[in-house]
């Protein structure tokens, strides 16, 4: 059969190749291009192993005619990475085990990558509904589902970190506050416990320092002396006044953090607490009030249990201090 000219664009390269007209583009992007991370197994579109993208939708390579893609993207398993290092899925397969024999997945990985473009927050439902057309014979199914929700949580806290300007946007006189709703003493006692374990800190009583006692210790003499916990996060701190204990909260002065080294310490502190407690942990102005429903409104990014982050749906808001 008389080959033709095409021009195909694959991970970002213009490609000009002389193919069949009944030529798969399976074949041609392993055979002809040297890609042969996309799998042959079904040949009828039923297993998703040799999945690829064009024009960022899911597609099965071994049914698909190389010539009607000409003038689309087309992206394989080989595209995937991010300026040289592994993308946020393929990162969390390796972390959880996602691949047995590995013969799968590619097709699994680039079946994430185009549900997560089209829906960056899948349920488990929207996740296990892409994925029903991909065969794994191994049965390792569980491990994926872990890897897949990783690196949907590690997407959403990328997105978080590259705003962390706007987060902390400097305003004078103006605090931020890392807030936990609906505590108790026991939490409290737990976050002291870790956070001298993890981090530098300091504990003064009327502007003197002193050993860090019980949490049950520090609300007895609160109405004596005026405590105050100073975690050191790197060049700036986060620091408690002990004002309640059925709200947590630390104070961060956003001018403070003028760097993404700074901003990802008061992240790791958000989503260290929140695992540390199983519990939500909100960044909001301070000393707005005690009440628990002005901190969740004010949100400008929140941890949730797992230490998952994601940003809140409003604008800064700035409360000055006092107010």
């Amino acid at each position: 059969m008389k080959k033709e000219l095409i021009q195909l664009r694959v991970n970002g390269r213009d490609h000009e190749i002389a193919v069949e007209p009944n030529a798969l583009l399976l074949d041609v992007v392993r055979q002809q291009l040297q890609l042969t991370g996309s799998k042959r197994a079904c040949d009828d579109s039923s297993c998703g192993a040799c999945t690829v993208l064009v024009d960022g939708v899911a597609m099965t390579s071994c049914t698909l005619l190389a010539a009607s893609c000409e003038g689309q993207e087309i992206t394989t398993i080989e595209g995937v990475t991010e300026h040289g290092s592994l993308a946020a899925i393929q990162k969390a397969y390796g972390d959880w085990g996602g691949a047995q024999c590995g013969y799968c997945t590619p097709g699994f990985i680039m079946t994430v990558k185009s549900l997560l473009a089209e829906n960056p927050d899948p349920s488990e439902g929207d996740v296990r509904a892409a994925l029903s057309s991909n065969l794994c014979r191994c049965t390792g199914y569980s491990q994926m589902y872990e890897a897949i929700r990783s690196a949907i949580a590690a997407e959403k806290g990328a997105v978080v970190l590259s705003d962390w300007k706007r987060v902390f946007e400097p305003d004078h006189r103006v605090l931020l506050g890392v807030w936990v709703l609906n505590s108790n003493p026991a939490d409290w006692q737990a976050l002291l416990d870790w956070g001298c374990q993890k981090y530098p800190t300091t504990y003064l009583e009327d502007g003197i320092e002193t050993t860090l006692p019980s949490f049950a210790m520090i609300v007895e003499r609160g109405g004596t002396v005026t405590p105050l916990l100073r975690i050191d996060l790197g060049g700036f701190s986060a620091d408690t006044h002990f004002l309640s204990t059925e709200v947590i909260e630390l104070d961060v002065l956003p001018e403070n953090v003028d760097s993404e080294a700074k901003a990802t310490a008061v992240f790791t502190l958000m989503t260290g607490i929140a695992r540390l407690l199983r519990k939500e942990v909100i960044l909001a102005a301070a000393h707005v009030s005690l009440d628990a429903r002005q901190p969740r409104g004010l949100a400008l990014c929140i941890a949730d249990a797992d230490g998952n982050l994601s940003l809140g749906d409003v604008e800064r808001e700035p409360v000055r201090c006092g107010q």
